[in-house]
């Protein structure tokens, strides 16, 4: 499974980056501009992107430093994860709000910060935070806080770029110009969907590796109760800005539950209702659909996911 989901999120990569390229080469041609300025244009907006990013996740969430007098068990179970893979220690803090969740962020896995919110440590149970724990670890061991947020340029890139041409355009070739915006438009979608799909990827990945921490069935529980938790409670934009961060999808996970009421009313899902909703989405085609475009997988999958994995530890 690990080397597909790596085969998998290098091929996205090359793919998105080659799209890029492709659409930098083209206008660079046609507007007879040197095409790594172009590229060195794109990379300042990533940079300053990178350098405000964590300063604009603080200003949204309503967080403190970690009371290690009152939870002295997260830090030790940070420790203790991040010790055993080798892991810089993040900064440890707390985001006031009833919402079950929990991210991390950061400039580098070196500066990184990681953030539970109340909800979280009010709704799970100890061992099941320490299951969320050890996923925001993984997040921060594969760097996905950097890797997620380089990528988001490029689509802006795209965006601006077609705007421009529409838009801004002075040249006599206006046909020639429009192709190309409507082209940027294009590779302004796929990528997005790319990106998207990219992050369902690396979500699957840190659930793998926290599987390989704590007891799979733990991080199973724990996502059925953060998603049940936030379906309960509505969702604004600030959340919506941080989503490809959360542990859990806080903008998606409402449909879901909706979806699933029933099974997910006593936070908790069992192996049978697993089945019984894996099937309804594979015969549901609008279900993979809406998927495309959702920055985390479908909650059920994960699960499902988690209990192979389970199976597949015991056999050892």
């Amino acid at each position: 499974m690990i080397k597909g989901l790596v085969a998998s999120m290098s091929l996205t990569m090359i793919v998105v980056f080659g799209l890029l390229f492709a659409l930098l080469a083209g206008l660079g041609l046609y507007f007879n501009v040197g095409v790594y300025a172009i590229v060195g244009l794109g990379i300042v907006m990533g940079l300053i992107q990178w350098a405000i990013g964590p300063n604009i996740v603080r200003w949204s969430t309503n967080m403190q430093p970690l009371d290690r007098s009152q939870y002295p068990w997260i830090e030790q179970t940070v420790h203790e994860i991040c010790i055993k893979n080798r892991t810089k220690i993040p900064k440890l803090t707390i985001a006031n709000t009833s919402m079950p969740n929990a991210f991390v962020f950061g400039r580098t896995n070196k500066s990184a910060t990681m953030t539970l919110t109340r909800g979280l440590l009010n709704t799970l149970s100890q061992d099941e935070v320490k299951a969320v724990i050890a996923h925001e670890v993984a997040h921060i061991k594969h760097n996905d806080m950097v890797v997620m947020t380089v990528l988001s340029v490029i689509p802006t890139i795209a965006y601006l770029i077609a705007m421009s041409t529409f838009f801004g355009s002075r040249s006599r070739d206006q046909g020639t110009a429009m192709l190309i915006g409507a082209g940027a438009f294009v590779i302004y979608f796929v990528t997005n969907l790319l990106i998207m799909y990219f992050s369902r990827l690396r979500e699957y990945y840190a659930d793998n590796f926290a599987g390989h921490q704590v007891k799979p069935s733990l991080l199973a529980n724990a996502l059925a109760k953060i998603t049940y938790g936030l379906s309960l409670q509505k969702q604004d934009k600030k959340n919506s800005i941080l989503r490809s961060f959360y542990a859990v999808d806080p903008v998606s996970s409402s449909l879901e539950v909706t979806r699933f009421s029933s099974y997910y009313n006593d936070q908790h899902i069992s192996e049978e209702e697993i089945e019984k909703a894996m099937d309804w989405e594979r015969r549901n085609s609008f279900s993979k659909f809406g998927e495309l475009f959702r920055t985390h997988p479908l909650t059920y999958k994960r699960i499902e996911t988690l209990y192979q994995l389970e199976s597949k530890i015991n056999l050892e």
